[in-house]
């Protein structure tokens, strides 16, 4: 008898087969158990060698031992007729196909069902991103940064030509579908520092960095550029251009288009890529748009407003510079947004600014992906959103490598409710520009989102790391606490912030409302906007003063000349007082609110406003309530689908299941609330969350969210009295 059919005699081919399966499954679920609990690596690594030492084992167990009516019996003492070696093979059979079933099950799960951005909730967002760039990249794929180059010039006078040179290369490589190119921020801001190549390689997330110089000597211009492996730090390539120093944008097209045929070979494997170059005709020109993308990038009220000052320089010195164009029109549209310090600048002065530098940049440069996607921006911000997916997509089509479209239509996936596509095209952003301040914060808050709060910590501190003391830090970090009940922290962390940033308008404002969460009422009156003045005096039932405050504030009836908070204000007033004419007076101002959004372009009906429904259900118009509740249905279905619910989400989720009627769910759902940490200050006078005061649990609930906001004022005061201990010994 063969040797093959004597171990299938044995049954040691199906015990083998048994064992495998069987170890794989137990790996799978040991995995996962090491994954909740944080354990190092190293430990399941250690189980994966033991179990493919144990294959041999016990396949030598299957060999000598066999099991007989009598129990296991060495194979050589048992009697070949008596044998029941086919039985048991039949049962090893039944064993194998049912760890079989169980492991294509396995498979499928987590093919299929697990979420991608949920099944490694312990992984560093770094680990993280550079998994889903790298899933994303076609086989062979390499990633590039290139750095300014560095100018030897004796003068030291050649900054913006250095910097021009690789920009001009930058833009070339990341138009090519088959390199991942870092973003220019996040390049330029590791140069001109004494950080190894393979640190700053690291840093960026690439295999490969380009690097060079200029130096300048009379007529005489010499630039060299290298290309150097992040693994090894050797060169791959280098090459030295002698030219005279005659037309410097003629010589900067010229290099850098030889240095593009030369990455080509070493990188690209001469595949072609898309050369879509516009240069500037004037040296100062340049040099201003320079400095204006610099500012722009620190995203500050004042970086941005001198940013649009460099981009107007630069216009009017060379009024055929498309990229000078976008980027005003970009830095327009940064302006207006109140997290960078602006509440008020006009919405229609913006779009007369901008208008025209769009439409003049997509004439000179139809094809130029960053025309194309700050005017898909600008659709996105006046909520035109099919225009705005659409200038997002044939943006990225014409630059795969460009971080901020993938932010920016991300916000599309999260219009569409699609929240894993928009977390994966955040992290597309992150992993292509990690430096950029922006993009850091925007990803930190999509993790808080997604309920990871560590990994939305390890950003902010990579944020406060690369920029100290910097407001979107800081806002980064506040909203992160915020959003988990940390209210007592996220103040302390206030104070530092207005401490570092004196005149931040929107710290100042969030440092009211803070107080509010604190149900700190008096400090909030004495610290915060007239807005928070006016929810003090309502959140301690003096309604008297409320009305008053909100006659002063609304004295100009026309609409456009209110600021937006006052209308929700006021409806809050009127739909906490009870009485016909207060109804009367909520109508109103329901009306006025409505026109508001209707003359911003606002799309209302398709958001999930639980005030808004509960206010028009009040003065009688339920019908239009009906589309905002289809969609608060369909949002938090997929919120629940995608695990996008941090502890601020499930008030929403509670306000609107009592909304729907559905009482017992909703009480269920406020204690999962409020276990998880959060509170809300005014839910003793929320009107939606009084439809539940019939309930028994009503009253506990309240008190459970008063000792909360007892606990975290308590953690805010101490922590302010070890500050203040600390500063005066």
């Amino acid at each position: 008898m063969s040797l093959w059919a004597e171990l299938r005699r044995r049954n040691v081919v199906r015990v083998g087969l048994a064992y495998t399966l069987v170890a794989w499954i137990v790996l799978q679920v040991v995995d996962f158990a090491l994954d909740v609990i944080d354990a190092p690596n190293w430990i399941l690594q250690l189980l994966v060698l033991l179990a493919a030492l144990g294959l041999p084992a016990v396949a030598l167990f299957a060999w000598v031992f066999e099991m007989t009516p009598e129990g296991l019996k060495l194979e050589r003492e048992v009697d070949r007729s008596q044998s029941i070696t086919p039985e048991t093979g039949k049962k090893l059979n039944l064993v194998i196909i049912g760890t079989l079933a169980l492991a294509v099950v396995l498979l499928s799960y987590r093919q299929f069902v697990a979420p991608p951005a949920l099944e490694s909730p312990t992984a560093t967002p770094d680990a993280q991103v550079a998994a889903a760039d790298d899933a994303e990249q076609p086989p062979g794929a390499r990633s590039i940064a290139v750095l300014p180059f560095d100018d030897y010039s004796e003068a030291q006078d050649q900054d913006y030509f250095s910097k021009g040179i690789a920009e001009e290369v930058l833009n070339l490589l990341a138009q090519t579908d088959a390199l991942r190119v870092a973003a220019r921020t996040s390049s330029f801001a590791l140069a001109g520092g004494s950080e190894d190549i393979r640190d700053i390689g690291r840093k960026l997330d690439v295999d490969t960095v380009l690097e060079g110089s200029i130096r300048k000597a009379g007529p005489k211009i010499r630039i060299t550029a290298q290309l150097i492996n992040v693994d090894d730090g050797y060169h791959l390539w280098s090459e030295s251009y002698d030219r005279d120093y005659e037309d410097i944008f003629q010589i900067q097209d010229e290099i850098a288009a030889a240095i593009m045929d030369s990455l080509r070979v070493h990188l690209l494997e001469e595949e072609q890529a898309r050369i879509q170059s516009q240069v500037a005709h004037d040296v100062d020109a340049y040099s201003a748009y320079l400095i204006g993308r610099e500012r722009m990038a620190l995203r500050t009220r004042d970086d941005l407003e001198a940013a649009r000052v460099q981009f107007e320089k630069a216009i009017e010195l060379d009024p055929e510079y498309a990229p000078a164009r976008v980027s005003l029109a970009h830095a327009w549209l940064l302006s207006e947004q109140e997290q960078y310090g602006r509440k008020d600048i006009d919405r229609d002065e913006v779009d007369q600014a901008i208008t025209p530098h769009l439409e003049k940049a997509l004439e000179l440069a139809p094809d130029n992906p960053e025309a194309i996607a700050v005017q898909g921006y600008h659709h996105l911000r006046r909520f035109r959103y099919p225009e705005a997916g659409a200038a997002f997509d044939r943006a990225l089509e014409l630059n795969p490598n460009y971080a901020e479209a993938y932010a920016w239509r991300a916000e599309i996936a999260y219009e569409d409710h699609r929240y894993l596509d928009m977390l994966a095209d955040k992290e597309k952003a992150y992993a292509l520009d990690p430096m950029s301040l922006q993009l850091s914060a925007d990803l930190a808050a999509e993790y808080r989102n997604f309920w990871r709060p560590q990994d939305a910590e390890r950003i902010i501190q990579r944020m406060f790391d690369l920029h100290p003391d910097h407001p979107l830090a800081y806002q980064a970090a506040i909203a992160n606490l915020s959003n988990h009940g940390r209210y007592g922290e996220a103040m302390l962390t206030m104070q530092k912030a207005i401490e570092t940033n004196p005149d931040n308008e929107g710290f100042l404002r969030w440092e009211g409302w803070l107080y509010l969460l604190l149900g700190m009422t008096d400090e909030a009156a004495e610290h915060g906007s007239d807005q928070s003045r006016f929810i003090a005096a309502l959140v301690r039932e003096d309604f008297d003063t409320a009305n008053e405050m909100l006659r002063e504030a609304l004295a100009d009836e026309d609409v456009e000349d209110v600021e937006d908070d006052w209308y929700g204000l006021a409806r809050w007033l009127y739909s906490v007082e009870r009485g016909e004419s207060s109804v009367q007076q909520l109508n109103r101002y329901v009306q006025l609110d409505l026109q508001r959004m209707a003359d911003e372009g606002f799309p209302w009906q398709e958001r999930c406003l639980p005030y808004l429904i509960h206010d028009l259900r009040t003065v009688g118009q339920p019908d239009s309530a009906d589309p905002m509740m289809d969609s608060c249905r369909e949002g938090i279905e997929k919120r629940f689908e995608a695990r996008y619910l941090c502890p601020c989400s499930l008030n929403y989720v509670v306000l609107f299941t009592i909304l729907d009627g559905r009482m017992d769910e909703a009480v269920e759902r406020a204690d999962f609330w409020l276990s998880n940490g959060d509170s809300d200050f005014s839910l003793h006078l929320d009107p939606i969350f009084a439809e539940l005061s019939e309930r028994p649990e009503y009253d506990e609930l309240l008190a459970r969210n008063a000792a909360q906001i007892q606990r975290q004022r308590a953690i805010f005061l101490a922590g302010a009295d070890v500050v203040h201990d600390t500063a005066h010994p």
